[in-house]
């Protein structure tokens, strides 16, 4: 299918795959202020075909979408998990090509999509052996982080790296790393990063075997990068015992929302919420929602978006077999913990493969969704646009 008409107001749906059989799999985006880039991981394979969409044209147009295969610079580079924007540059986040590995890639939005100088690759290794298997980071206005996750799919590591945007792309002098385990041997099997002005957020997901984290380290990026003491991490599980297996988490306002996925033994909805002004330690600058309590299937997320309201929780797997599509929403304006304050929209209830997404992008009151998979290896080419100012998507 090209296009499904809206069996629900408000949720358009485009299949990519159409335009580009390999269009299949995709796991975050990022957006320069006119285009949509989505991020290539796995579509059978690693890949490393960028679809970019203009947000001027209509969703279902063809004449909308453009793809360049990144392998055409560099052939190791593909397999990504996130995509990120300077103001002027989109940097892909390497995860895996087959190996984990370091190859960033850049794309400069000011020079043309579709030919390979617009594009540059640097390999992370080379400043370290370990600088590989990231996934997602943050961009506080000169430097982006990219979040330590494996060296390979039985190991987690904490070497978090961080590019200097003002310096050159290819200069080993404009990149740090730092080994976070330097802190607490336990800071390691990141799943992303956030900035909330001052201080950078490495966000908890896996330990090491099948034991999940919630040790989450915090950076002051106001002290030095590379001094142990610039850096902070506390165990989140001491103040709520499920509090580990994060994915993602979004600033808004005062608070750091982190995001729930699998905490060991299920995927849950017990949203953590950080009062940024209190001491990290503090027990009482962390409160906690189950969003379980206001439908059971709200819960399994991957990655938040926000806009100047609201908190989208952007919904991926309730467990094997059970990719799901059903968003959860929470208005700031309420009361945290007040269930009044929470609603859901079920993507999936337009279409059967509205399921499965890894982040996405908000624009002009649209949300965008990258597809990934709608079962374990059953990968989607489905992208979907939600008009958020429809209420009637919300059930409270």
């Amino acid at each position: 299918m090209t296009h499904a008409k809206n069996s629900i107001e408000g949720i358009e749906l485009f299949d990519i795959s159409t335009l580009n059989h390999g269009a299949k799999g995709f796991s975050g985006a990022a957006f320069d202020g006119r285009y949509i880039y989505l991020a290539p991981l796995n579509n059978g394979n690693f890949f490393g075909e960028v679809p970019r969409f203009d947000t001027t044209l209509p969703f279902d147009s063809k004449d909308a979408w453009t793809f360049f295969d990144t392998t055409q610079i560099d052939p190791e580079s593909r397999g990504f998990v996130d995509a990120k924007y300077d103001g002027r540059y989109i940097y892909f986040i390497p995860f895996c090509n087959g190996e984990h590995h370091g190859h960033v890639t850049r794309y400069d939005t000011t020079q043309p999509f579709n030919i390979a100088d617009s594009w540059k690759v640097f390999d992370t290794t080379t400043i370290h052996q370990d600088c590989r298997g990231f996934i997602s980071g943050c961009f506080d206005g000169q430097y982006l982080y990219m979040a330590p996750y494996q060296l390979d799919f039985t190991t987690t590591h904490g070497r978090t790296i961080r590019y200097n945007t003002q310096k050159s792309f290819g200069d080993a002098s404009s990149w740090e790393t730092f080994d976070l385990t330097a802190v607490n041997p336990n800071n390691v099997g990141f799943h992303s990063a956030a900035h909330d002005g001052q201080f950078i957020y490495m966000i908890p997901y896996l330990l090491k075997g099948k034991q999940y984290n919630g040790n989450l380290a915090r950076y002051n990026t106001k002290e030095n990068f590379n001094d142990p003491n610039s850096w902070e991490s506390v165990d989140l599980t001491l103040f709520n015992g499920r509090a580990r297996g994060f994915v993602g988490a979004v600033h808004h306002g005062e608070f750091l929302y982190v995001v729930p996925y699998f905490d060991g033994n299920d995927r849950y909805g017990q949203v953590a919420r950080y009062h940024t002004n209190s001491d990290l330690s503090d027990p009482n600058a962390w409160e906690w929602f189950d969003s379980a309590h206001i439908n059971p299937g709200s819960r399994g997320f991957f990655g938040a978006l926000s806009d100047e309201r609201y908190i989208y929780f952007i919904p991926h797997c309730r467990g094997i077999g059970a990719y799901h599509g059903q968003m959860t929403r929470y208005d700031t304006k309420g009361e945290f913990g007040n269930p009044k304050n929470w609603a859901v929209c079920d993507t999936a209830l337009a279409h059967p493969d509205c399921r499965g997404f890894m982040g996405g992008v908000i624009h002009n009151g649209y949300l965008y969704m990258p597809p990934f998979e709608v079962d374990a290896g059953e990968h989607s080419g489905l992208m979907v646009r939600l008009h958020l100012a429809t209420e009637s998507l919300w059930i409270s």
